[in-house]
């Protein structure tokens, strides 16, 4: 993945829920994102749901938006329309945005994932929870503070390089890099079976650091995008970015195209976010499949790349159509 990708997903981090004396701060209304919607117009949305631009959003203050939401979809006829009861919030000038997410009737299909997982699979080492979560930790403490570590996977592991008066966090990779290799395969049963969200989204994480043939782990957890949560789905899907671009065979890089289509076209903006970033990054490392998400989904594209106000979903569909649709 080229510098500028890891650059830009980077700087494009953001949150629906943290927690820390970060959050102690007031956040900016940016606007709102509306997407899904094609035969309606955007303004009579707008007329509908509103939010203070430029006003100060604070953890904990009521979703005030939930009653207007409810309207959209009953006065506008949708199948579905979805608000968070927190706003999306971009580290880059702490800004909030409203996410309204409205599937049309006809489009239920996006509302669909495979069943829930029923089990229950532990994890086989404790040390790699404990080492992610200080990991994590300090990263989000930094990203909040707008001072984000840049990220690559040139080493066949997610590294995060320190900027100057970051925290050196290499050893606690290193020992991620170290540990969870041997336990690829019961990150993989977690995320097959485990009933419990909070340890898939975990196992999705943690195959950041598994390592070994990275294509085959590609291959191997990309059922998953289809995982009923949307938390592990984003964590999936964003351990995906540092690596796809070293998948070889053109029918898993196809495969690939496909799934993250779909999850671009899904009403999530985590979904959103990290399948256009990952269709970015494929296009890039092979040219030769550009016609191929194209015709895929370059309608999926340009309805991201107009109706978009959100740059971590706007920009990168904007460069991916660039690339897309230069013969």
């Amino acid at each position: 993945m080229s510098l500028r990708i890891r650059i830009a997903f980077v700087a494009a981090l953001l949150v629906f829920a943290a927690a820390g004396a970060a959050d102690e701060e007031p956040w900016t209304w940016a606007g709102i994102e509306i997407l899904g919607n094609h035969d309606v117009p955007r303004a009579e949305i707008e007329k509908i749901v509103t939010v203070p631009v430029g006003e100060s959003y604070r953890v904990g203050d009521a979703p005030f938006w939930k009653d207007a939401c409810a309207t959209v979809k009953q006065q506008l006829d949708f199948a579905d329309v979805s608000c968070p009861d927190r706003p999306l919030r971009v580290f880059d000038g702490r800004k909030a945005y409203l996410v309204v997410d409205i599937v049309e009737k006809g489009n239920e299909k996006l509302l669909r994932f495979r069943k829930p997982p029923s089990k229950d699979v532990p994890f086989a080492n404790d040390e790699m929870l404990r080492v992610l979560e200080e990991l994590q930790d300090k990263t989000l403490t930094a990203a909040m503070a707008g001072h984000a570590y840049q990220e690559n996977g040139a080493q066949g592991h997610l590294v995060y390089v320190a900027r100057e008066g970051d925290e050196d966090v290499s050893p606690l990779v290193d020992r991620l890099a170290a540990v969870v290799p041997q336990y690829r395969e019961n990150l993989l049963a977690i995320l097959r079976l485990e009933k419990d969200a909070e340890k898939r989204r975990q196992a999705a994480n943690l195959l950041n650091w598994a390592g070994g043939d990275l294509e085959k782990l590609i291959r191997d957890s990309m059922p998953y995008l289809d995982d009923p949560d949307a938390g592990v789905r984003n964590n999936l899907s964003r351990f995906m970015i540092a690596f796809v671009d070293r998948v070889k065979k053109e029918s898993l890089r196809h495969e690939l195209i496909d799934a993250f289509v779909l999850q671009i076209r899904r009403p999530s903006h985590g979904d959103r976010n990290k399948g256009v970033y990952n269709l970015l990054g494929i296009a890039q490392a092979r040219p030769e499949d550009r016609a191929y998400i194209r015709e895929a989904g370059g309608d999926a594209l340009r309805y991201l790349a107009d109706n978009s106000i959100v740059f971590n979903v706007r920009d990168p569909a904007r460069e991916l159509l660039a690339l897309v649709e230069t013969p």
